[in-house]
Parts: structure tokens; sequence; C-alpha cells
């Protein structure tokens, strides 16, 4: 089978082929949903600061009068119809961009921007003389050894609003604290497993303790389009890092505690101390401080806790009031129940 043709096109040659009807944004073998607005805006604010946009798929043939070329959009129809789409008026940009571009049509642009779009460079890959069943294998070998997404991975490609704006943002802001205390290795973070840790505490701070089997997807559709807390979650989170830091800086990496489930509960038995979860019966002074005599406490706390469920690893016996406490580490990691009993814990030894 020939190789595709490599070219670069703008917006502009796919409108002036749509205008002449030349161009095939849904073929019979290629429909999707269709994106919201969030998802059509994120991309064209992509273009807006020309940064890089994967290929579009083309596949050239001729009308049946073999009178004209028809491209067909095999893979991009999403891409070129949310483009074309603002080009012609159809929808303003949401709220979830970078540029200062928000609530603006096409229309209300200044030249120097819509030039940018209007110019942007798709790379894209044409195919020539192929049919339907070849168009398949092709794009079936293409896929058989990627590997498949997780799902943090799959909300990347399915939101695209505030909300995972402020986990991204916080998450690669915080990047040399998840490497430097092992937290994450740079496999778990090229496959986006910091972002989702991330998502989960942004979750808790707005709405205590969840099961993480149901929150995040529902957090993340909630607040695609608005999200007003934004400033205070960014803010109180970043608090509660450096807290855990200042207080821990020396034995996380050291201690069960670089396990993402088990610090989990340490953020949250310090975000407790210092500003209150909802739906937790703890007393709290609610102050966004910690006394320096309570940073020593919990630096102690999470060593000798650790110690604990690394006794019942290698088959010793952790003192019996923390039973519970090591089962839950070692056993339901993710649900609430487990989540609830590890934070009341550190809370208790560290703080009371």
């Amino acid at each position: 089978m020939k190789k595709p043709d490599r070219s670069s096109y703008t917006p502009l040659d796919f409108l002036e082929w749509s205008e002449a009807g030349t161009l095939e944004i849904s073929p019979k073998f290629q429909r999707r949903g269709v994106w919201n607005r969030a998802a059509k805006s994120y991309l064209i604010d992509t273009m807006i600061l020309e940064m890089p946009i994967p290929p579009i798929y083309i596949r050239v043939t001729q009308n049946d009068e073999r009178t004209k070329m028809i491209r067909e959009i095999v893979d991009g129809q999403q891409r070129i119809s949310a483009v074309l789409d603002y080009i012609n008026g159809k929808y303003s940009l949401a709220k979830n961009i970078e540029s200062d571009c928000v609530g603006s049509y096409f229309s209300d642009l200044d030249k120097k921007i819509k030039d940018k779009i209007t110019q942007f460079s798709f790379i894209c890959e044409s195919f020539t003389g192929v049919d339907d069943s070849d168009v398949l294998r092709i794009f079936a070998r293409l896929n058989t050894h990627s590997v498949r997404l997780n799902a943090q991975e799959l909300r990347n490609g399915k939101y695209f609003g505030q909300f995972k704006r402020s986990a991204y943002n916080l998450a690669l802001e915080h990047l040399e604290f998840w490497r430097e205390h092992k937290i994450f290795t740079e496999t778990r973070i090229a496959r986006m497993m910091e972002v989702e840790l991330t998502s989960e505490l942004m979750i808790l701070e707005m709405s205590g303790l969840q099961d993480k089997k149901k929150a995040i997807d529902r957090f993340y559709e909630d607040y695609d389009e608005e999200f007003l807390e934004r400033k205070n979650v960014e803010n109180r989170f970043r608090r509660t890092i450096d807290i855990i830091n200042d207080a821990c800086y020396s034995n996380i990496s050291s201690t069960e505690f670089r396990r993402p489930p088990l610090f989990y509960s340490l953020f949250a038995a310090v975000y407790h101390r210092l500003y209150g979860l909802r739906n937790s019966e703890l007393n709290t002074p609610r102050n966004g401080r910690l006394p320096k005599n309570e940073l020593q406490k919990l630096s102690d706390a999470i060593v000798t806790l650790s110690e604990y469920i690394i006794s019942e690893k290698e088959n010793e016996e952790a003192p019996r009031a923390y039973k519970n406490f090591v089962n839950a580490c070692l056993r339901q990691t993710d649900n609430i129940r487990p989540r609830r009993t590890r934070m009341e814990t550190i809370y208790n030894t560290a703080f009371e």
C-alpha cells in the first residue's frame, strides 16, 4: 500500500473545499459524538497560542462523475468542524481558555488573532486510491501498539474546562514535589497520575472525603464550564502542600506515606487541621496555620504510623489500637471507609 503524502493545509483551505462541496467531514466509516463548546474553544485557544495539534488524516477520492477531487476527513473531523464553525460565527469562546478572547466570536477578534486561526498550519496525512476496508485496516494497525488510556488520560480528552485546568496547573506547579518525595515515578507522571491525585485533593477540599470510583468524573463534568471556587481551592491546596513539605520534608520519601492513597489521607488530616473538612466530626481550630510544635508532632506521627504498616507487612504485630488503621492502609485503599479511618488516625496521632 502506498504511503500517505504529508502536506500542510490551513483553515482557509478547508473552508474553500467546504464551500466548493469537495470536503466530506463525516464520512460513513467515521462518525463520532459532537464536541461541546468548551472542547471547541480549547482547540481554538490552542491555535491562538500557536501550540501543536495532532495530524489530520484525509482520504482523497473522486466524486461519482469523476469531475471533482473529494477530501474525506478520516481522523480529525471534530477539529475541522470546530474551526469552520468558529470562523462561520456559530459559537463564542468559552471561559476555559488561556488567551484573552473569552466570550469572543470570530468576528470580534482583531486581525492579528484572526490570522493566527485562519493561517494555522495543520499537518495532514493524505491517502489516495484506498477503499473503505483499507482505511479501516490502516487505523486498526495504527492503534494496535498504542497503550490503553487510563481514566485520567480519558478525562484529558473529554473535558476542557476550568476544573481540569486548575488540576493540571497545580499538578505541574508541584512537579518537583511529586518527584522529590517519590510519590510518583517518571512513568506515572507521564501517564498523568499526579494530575489524578491533584484532582482528588481538590475534590477533598470542596466536598470532603469521597469514594474515588464515583467522584472524579462528576466533578470534572460539573465544573467544566465554570469553577467559581477556583482561587480559594488553589490557594488552600498550595498552603496545605507547603505545610506538609515543611513538616515532613525528610520523611515522606522514606515512609509509606509516599504511596498516593496514604498521601491523600495525610493531606486530608493536615487540611482538616488548617481549614476543616466537610462531613468530618473531628475538632479543628480552622485557623489556617500549624504551630511549630504541631509540625514536629506531624513529622513524628507519619514515621510511627509508617512503622506500624511495615511491621504488618513483615508479619509482625502492630499495636492493637492501630489494627484498623493498618488494615485500611493495606486493603481497599481508595474506598471512603478506609480513607476515613486513615485520615482520623493520622489526625488524632498528630494533633490530639
